[in-house]
């Protein structure tokens, strides 16, 4: 079965499943169109949890991250499954990213993190740029890092926290600008506004929500009122969804003065982890 969200182009379904397949679905007729294993393909182990990545359609490539020493990420024909580039140079298992595809000065990188590392890779070449070791509990990664400004954000759990790099003019290099250890998110992701950066913690007392000073990493303020909980942003405002098993769906306004809660309701279905991300669409949020 499948572990992450499926990833739609036009009328075609991308997905990954746990043990590795990636499966093309033409969705008007429910066939499957081809499907590749690509821990087999790349001689790749699985990880503790098996894969979790919603895989990244650019143009007519499919972008996924086998791990390993073959393919540390690789891009497949979207339309036929066959391979059009590896990305090698680095030996490490894959984690639980979904990666993301950002233009800096002209030139588009994805930004992925293995168990062990964050790395760059040239979305046209599969040219590895560099990697930056980020050590975890359990090589637990699974937050998609923020691109913003020239800069990329990368947060993990268990106390690891994160740390903003600035990338050098073509991207194939970086600075360290800062690191923090306060916000320590663990899947659930985090959201940058107005340059704060908004997220709930995994290790600090039970969890809270901390936000961030985007262009310094000053703590602006911490809270428990919200524990930890899967958060997006739509319209100005953060809805934040709790658990491990509250399922608390929280709205809140977005401030570096404090958090501010304008309304909270309970999911009261289901006895077991609320660990799925919110979803808004065409004015509905699910």
């Amino acid at each position: 079965g499948a572990r992450c969200t499926p990833t739609i182009d036009g009328d075609r379904m991308y997905l990954l499943s746990g043990l590795g397949d990636v499966i093309c679905i033409d969705l008007p007729t429910k066939q499957i169109l081809w499907r590749v294993n690509i821990l087999e393909r790349f001689k790749a182990p699985n990880n503790e949890w098996h894969l979790a990545e919603a895989l990244l359609i650019d143009g007519d490539h499919v972008i996924c991250t086998p791990g390993g020493p073959i393919a540390v990420m690789a891009a497949l024909d979207k339309n036929t499954g066959d391979t059009v580039w590896t990305a090698t140079g680095l030996e490490d298992m894959t984690s639980y990213v979904p990666p993301l595809l950002a233009t800096h000065n002209g030139r588009r990188l994805i930004f992925t993190e293995t168990s062990k590392y964050l790395i760059c890779v040239d979305a046209d070449t599969g040219k590895l740029l560099w990697n930056h070791e980020h050590l975890t509990q359990y090589d637990i990664h699974a937050v998609t890092p923020i691109y913003h400004e020239g800069c990329l954000y990368y947060v993990a759990g268990y106390k690891s926290g994160g740390g903003k790099l600035k990338l050098s003019e073509d991207g194939s290099s970086y600075t360290v600008e800062w690191l923090d250890t306060e916000l320590d998110c663990q899947h659930h992701g985090v959201v940058l506004v107005d340059s704060y950066i908004y997220g709930t913690s995994h290790h600090r007392g039970g969890g809270q929500m901390v936000c961030l000073d985007w262009n310094t990493g000053k703590v602006m303020w911490t809270d428990k009122t919200v524990t930890q909980a899967s958060v997006v942003c739509a319209d100005g405002m953060l809805y934040a969804y709790e658990g491990p098993k509250k399922g608390i769906v929280s709205l809140i306004k977005p401030s570096p003065a404090g958090l501010e809660c304008t309304g909270r309701f309970t999911v009261s279905e289901g006895d077991r982890e609320h660990w799925a991300h919110p979803t808004i669409a065409n004015g509905s949020l699910y």
